[in-house]
């Protein structure tokens, strides 16, 4: 071999050992920061995409929590997704109220899942779903009706529930009251809060925001699946959230409505019409983004 070819070579080899060295080092830093985000905590909410209905998994370490429970169909999949997700126990279901597409597998979930605690509103359905419900849980031994305001803590979540202050009032009318009597919840992790409505219509709200309660939150899962009614213009005024996220379909999705609103109020909007609808917190800071 020439002086040119072994340099030639020489230089390959060289150049081989710096990208080797150079491939290990990217390598080992990808690791070290994969570890590192690894062991960071996170809680997250993750709204499956089921349609019109509401189903919401909570997760704080081995904690899980489930408020609502889509329709009576959505029962196998939503434990499927539960079990991919490793989960066969429940700290909490919560039924925010008993119309078909919040309490609808709930019986199911009940009689397939190892449930902790049952919390829902203190009024009586009049649907078959809910009559299935009543029914799963009669040998359980942890089920509370709410009917006044709670507070409680799971992991490292702190939960403040609220049931409809004056029942009697929603109550009085021929009509539907059903989403009214929704339980509202206030979740915080670490510095960030997130608010859960349920259903609730514009008695309830105006109800909410003539309390004392401090309604200011950072994250908002819409009522009604972005359905709009003048009330709303108030209750996101007191709310002031940054992170907005509608359960919806694309048969029927929210209100162009609802959106101006929140796109008025420079407000980030989520919507589970295609996709499950994930957020992640580290007690910081809030992510959303949208999963499969």
């Amino acid at each position: 071999m020439n002086k040119n070819g072994l340099a030639k070579k020489n230089l390959a080899g060289i150049l081989g050992l710096i990208l080797l060295v150079l491939g290990f080092w990217i390598w080992g830093k990808g690791f070290f920061q994969s570890a590192s985000e690894s062991e960071k905590e996170f809680f997250t909410i993750t709204a499956f995409s089921i349609g019109k209905a509401d189903a919401l998994l909570l997760q704080e370490g081995k904690t899980a929590i489930l408020v609502d429970t889509g329709e009576k169909e959505d029962g196998p999949f939503l434990l499927q997704e539960l079990e991919k997700r490793g989960i066969r126990r429940l700290e909490l279901l919560m039924v925010t109220h008993f119309d078909k597409d919040h309490v609808g597998s709930a019986s199911f979930l009940m009689e397939n899942l190892d449930v902790e605690m049952v919390i829902m509103p203190d009024y009586e359905g009049d649907r078959e779903e809910y009559y299935a419900f009543l029914k799963s849980l009669e040998a359980h031994s942890d089920v509370r009706r709410i009917t006044e305001s709670i507070q409680f803590s799971i992991g490292k979540l702190d939960w403040t529930v609220y049931p409809a202050e004056d029942p009697e009032a929603i109550q009085d009318t021929e009509e539907e009251y059903d989403n009214d009597m929704s339980l509202v919840a206030d979740v915080v992790y670490g510095r960030q809060s997130f608010l859960l409505t349920g259903d609730i219509e514009k008695k309830r709200i105006a109800q909410m925001l003539s309390s004392d309660v401090d309604w200011r939150h950072d994250w908002i899962k819409m009522p009604h699946h972005g359905r709009y009614q003048k009330a709303l213009d108030e209750l996101i005024e007191q709310v002031e959230p940054s992170w907005a996220v509608i359960c919806c379909s694309e048969k029927k999705p929210a209100e162009d409505k609802t959106l101006k609103l929140l796109e008025e109020r420079q407000i980030s909007v989520w919507d589970t019409s295609r996709y499950l609808v994930v957020t992640m917190c580290d007690g910081e800071t809030i992510e959303v983004q949208y999963g499969l």
